[in-house]
């Protein structure tokens, strides 16, 4: 078994290129920090990983992460951050993504899943439980489809993902502050 362990490192350098690359394409600048990159994990859990990661990081940088200009006017630095941590939790491993940006705008969840059917109008909904209407398939707060965001796909794929692993993936946002996805 102990021959199968890897640090979560080798998984975590690939994303440096991806953020470089989705940030100049989309006129962002962003940081990646990475923290806890000797905790170990199965090799196999970690190839398993890499799919439901980037797409975390993809929503980071798209949804999450604003334009450096729109960033200033917010009294924020230019460049935006995105921080992979990854550490041990008893006989589990927490992976968590945040970001800096604009936060997840829960009106705007609770807008397309009444316009979608999910929930009632007079439903009374917590923030978490809000939150977990992101992961249902075909669920979209993007105003418009475009190559990297906006059809649907993407965190009910992350969430199947990780239950196939046997885990648990949860969101926390505060409105301007930035997002948190822990795995």
């Amino acid at each position: 078994m102990s021959i199968r362990m890897v640090p979560i490192g080798t998984c975590f350098t690939r994303f440096n290129r991806l953020v470089r690359d989705l940030s100049n394409e989309l006129g962002k600048e962003v940081h990646l920090t990475a923290m806890g990159e000797e905790t170990e994990l199965d090799k196999t859990v970690i190839e398993r990983l890499n799919d439901p990661m980037i797409h975390l990081i993809r929503n980071c940088i798209d949804h999450g992460i604003e334009p450096p200009d729109e960033r200033e006017q917010m009294g924020k630095e230019r460049k935006g951050q995105i921080n992979l941590t990854a550490s041990y939790s008893g006989a589990h491993v927490l992976i968590v993504i945040s970001d800096n940006g604009s936060g997840i705008d829960s009106e705007a969840i609770r807008a397309k899943a009444l316009e979608k059917g999910l929930i009632k109008a007079d439903s009374e909904l917590t923030a978490k439980e809000l939150f977990s209407l992101l992961f249902e398939p075909g669920f979209s707060t993007a105003k418009q489809v475009t190559s990297v965001s906006g059809r649907g796909v993407g965190l009910d794929v992350v969430k199947k993902s990780i239950e196939a692993l046997r885990g648990t993936v949860q969101v926390d946002s505060e409105k301007g502050k930035g997002t948190i996805f822990t795995l």
